[in-house]
């Protein structure tokens, strides 16, 4: 009994050993160093925040966690998780940090995996926050994340539609009493507004978004020729543009907004080719003397 005793020690003590080893040596508090991958990219700041509630899996499909905040590094985009661990030595909720270049997202962001086990990631170093404020936030070294870009950038739209709206009406005062504005989506001619169809979801039969309208190309006649849609893609990773005909998409009027649908199923939209966005350039000949 006893000699089975110590060897049940030696081999927990093993395990212990093994994770300790795996556990990164950072200090709790501290950011962790990172490399940035080509292919898994740490998401912008605005984008972390619909990783807040994620849970964390093992490769098994075993839940082992659950994001609780986001830390970002100087550049603003995702450095490393904070991931809550439920219960360890019968004392309550811990926490860990994992990089965001261990993880691996699937399912357009609803699977977060980390090849560890639970008892790992219990074994990890506790994380401690320096202030209660960062629990359940996006933070970095300054404090909670405040996107200061997006509200500049809503002050100058607010500026910018007022300034707009101010001119249009002006230019109403001098129109025909009969002129209206834009529709927005129809014409009496069943004509479809670009600015309806320009950031449009793109769906298939079954009425799922498959894409997201990106631009228009007019040919020499007139005609809409090429529609760039966006497919794929979660928080900045693996999103592509691909250009789509547009006798492939069919228009139609849904309560006040367009409705756009496509015969193509999302993974076909994936398997075309990625459209580049190159600028032809006017011929010698043909260019002004």
């Amino acid at each position: 009994m006893i000699l089975r005793h110590a060897l049940l020690a030696a081999v927990i003590t093993g395990i212990a050993a093994t994770a300790s080893a795996q556990t990164p040596s950072t200090a709790p508090g501290q950011p962790p160093a990172r490399t940035v991958t080509k292919d898994m990219p740490g998401p912008a700041a605005a984008d972390a925040r619909k990783l807040i509630g994620r849970s964390v899996k093992n490769p098994n499909n075993d839940t082992i966690g659950k994001i609780e905040s986001v830390y970002l590094d100087a550049n603003g985009k995702v450095d490393s998780v904070i991931v809550g661990v439920g219960g360890f030595l019968g004392v309550g909720e811990r926490y860990a940090r994992l990089h965001w270049k261990d993880l691996q997202i699937s399912d357009n962001g609803e699977k977060v995996v980390i090849n560890m086990t639970k008892d790992q990631l219990k074994a990890m170093a506790p994380y401690k926050y320096k202030d209660d404020a960062m629990r359940g936030q996006v933070f970095n070294d300054r404090g909670v994340w405040k996107d200061d870009s997006r509200a500049a950038a809503d002050a100058r739209t607010t500026t910018d539609t007022a300034a707009a709206a101010n001119r249009d009406r002006a230019m109403a005062d001098k129109r025909s009493a009969t002129t209206t504005e834009s529709t927005g989506d129809f014409n009496a001619q069943g004509d479809v507004s670009a600015n309806a169809v320009i950031g449009a979801k793109v769906k298939n039969d079954a009425k799922d978004a498959v894409g997201t309208v990106q631009d228009l190309y007019v040919d020499a006649s007139g005609n809409i020729k090429t529609v760039v849609v966006a497919v794929g893609g979660f928080l900045g990773v693996g999103s592509k543009d691909v250009a789509v005909k547009w006798s492939d998409i069919k228009q139609s009027r849904d309560g006040k907004s367009i409705l756009l649908t496509t015969g193509l199923s999302k993974d076909e939209l994936k398997s075309m080719p990625d459209y580049k966005y190159e600028r032809r350039q006017p011929s010698q000949a043909a260019a002004p003397k």
